[in-house]
């Protein structure tokens, strides 16, 4: 059942309240794309069925996730002249699976890589990142 409190399972209140318009959907996904703001193009990508996480996916739209990305990431680059798009998972704020689209040119306004880290942040200890990543080999069934 879906929650009420869903920002996004109200799909005309989130349109309203992020000041968007939608450009494409199937069945299962749908593109706004943001009408304000530093970046012209900025999307969202979300599925139309609640689902609060990425680590929540399954089912048709785990299946078409990708090719549904690459198709509106695609766009977003030829649409807008976009050197490449950012692909952004972050879902604390609205628990509803959406990805933020992002399209970059050089010398725009968007930082990517590091400017998504505080400023000095250190890199962690490569013994914390290689059990990390050995942990994922576990994870998804290696050894």
């Amino acid at each position: 059942m879906t929650p009420i409190a869903c920002l996004l399972c109200d799909v005309d209140e989130a349109d309203s309240f992020f000041d968007r318009t939608r450009v494409w959907e199937d069945d299962l996904w749908r593109l706004s794309v943001v009408l304000r703001g530093a970046v012209p193009g900025f999307s969202h990508l979300e599925s139309k069925r609640h689902i609060p996480f990425i680590t929540d996916l399954d089912g048709d739209e785990a299946a078409t996730l990708g090719p549904v990305l690459a198709r509106c990431t695609s766009a977003l680059r030829r649409g807008t002249g976009a050197d490449k798009v950012y692909v952004y998972v972050f879902g604390d704020r609205v628990p509803h699976l959406h990805l933020n689209l992002v399209p970059h040119r050089d010398g725009d306004a968007l930082v990517g890589g590091r400017g998504l880290l505080a400023a000095g942040t250190p890199d962690a200890d490569l013994s914390v990142r290689q059990a990390a990543a050995a942990s994922i080999v576990v994870a998804l069934g290696g050894s």
